[in-house]
């Protein structure tokens, strides 16, 4: 019996095939759901959380739920340790409400072409990652969640008995490293592999009537649903901020959400006719969703949905984007109420100077709302 190509989500066909079309509030967030072949959201899903640990000031919860398809997804909710007291104490007096209510912000963790980690990249759980981005949000009076979304970490696809064609492409990567004398860990060569799997997934979500992308952000949308449900979250003051892959999850979030008010994009930022030809190797299906073009430039998702406040992270030497490209996309926004471009002359990285932009743009935010 020749082995699954969606090993671990054979049940995405019968959920993709019984499911009516994600209903949207206008029709340009309409318009963009039917090009991503987004399928009706569930019902916000029970929640399991785990033990409480406390890192520098941070609450840190681990929660889990699951999704209609698929593995179950691993989440993190970070809070300052004050905030994470009173949910406590609310829940054993049986409350819904937690006084003081605080922002919400989705942290969404990039493409990285490294499925092996997903969420847990953006937490410090131990002094291992001092600058992480969602304690460091987290500890300026925020409610964070990151969640590994589709197809990463703990919503990986199993690929320990791959189809034969994604099995010979890993047996010529073991062979070109036993070549070079390189012993890989386990999680490179799963990363290795999954990365040639997207290919496969992405066609699987066409002949569905779908998008890789669409997929990634079905996840996206659920996660929403669970950062508004928690204790203390003020559902007014929502957000969602990544880089990379992940700021183009999060620039779809927001125009499919009218209660993200406020999105960082960082490092995921050009026009379309910028990228073709030379830059469409250089991007996941993340960002190549088909048919996309044809109904906006990248730029003009900003202008989908609820007006909402949008900075945009720029990193001058990108060799993902070309320079001409960022320009052009920063110009198209510039008409955009709410919009702010900042520049930096770094690379494809989120760097310490840009994570304290994305700071200022958050907590003003918050300042002006009260």
């Amino acid at each position: 019996m020749t082995a699954s190509a969606i090993p671990g989500y054979e049940n995405w066909l019968a959920h993709a095939s019984s499911t009516p079309a994600f209903a949207a509030t206008d029709a340009s967030a309409q318009a963009l759901a039917d090009v991503l072949g987004l399928r009706s959201k569930p019902a916000p899903p029970p929640i399991r959380c785990g033990e409480t640990s406390v890192r520098d000031g941070v609450a840190i919860t681990p929660l889990r739920w699951r999704m209609p398809y698929g593995p179950e997804t691993q989440a993190w909710e970070l809070r300052p340790a004050e905030s994470a007291a009173q949910a406590i104490e609310a829940g054993a007096r049986g409350a819904g409400a937690v006084s003081g209510l605080l922002p919400g912000i989705l942290a969404l963790h990039p493409h990285g072409g490294r499925r092996s980690t997903g969420a847990a990249e953006l937490i410090d759980f131990g002094g291992e990652n001092p600058d992480a981005l969602a304690n460091r949000i987290a500890r300026a009076g925020f409610v964070v969640l990151a969640h590994d979304t589709f197809s990463w970490a703990s919503r990986r696809f199993d690929l320990s008995s791959p189809p034969p064609k994604l099995a010979r492409t890993r047996e010529a990567l073991l062979a070109l490293w036993d070549s070079e004398g390189h012993v890989p860990s386990e999680n490179e060569v799963f990363d290795a592999v999954s990365s040639a799997h997207e290919d496969l997934v992405a066609k699987t979500a066409g002949l569905l009537g779908q998008t890789f992308a669409g997929m990634v952000v079905a996840d996206d949308l659920v996660a929403v649903d669970v950062l508004a449900g928690l204790p203390g979250v003020d559902t007014r003051r929502l957000g969602a901020i990544g880089f990379s892959g992940g700021g183009g999850r999060a620039h779809l979030l927001g125009a499919l959400d009218d209660r993200i008010g406020a999105v960082v994009v960082a490092c995921m930022m050009a026009t379309f006719a910028s990228l073709v030809p030379d830059y469409i190797e250089t991007h996941s299906w993340l960002l190549h969703s088909p048919g996309l073009p044809q109904l906006c430039d990248w730029p003009d998702v900003a202008r989908i949905g609820a007006a909402r406040e949008l900075l945009v992270l720029y990193g001058e030497r990108d060799p993902l984007f070309p320079p001409d490209g960022m320009r052009a996309a920063h110009d198209a926004l510039g008409s955009y109420p709410g919009y702010e471009g900042r520049f930096f002359d770094v690379g494809h990285e989120f760097t310490a100077e840009m994570l304290d932009a994305a700071m200022e743009f958050f907590v003003g935010r918050r300042a002006r709302d009260r």
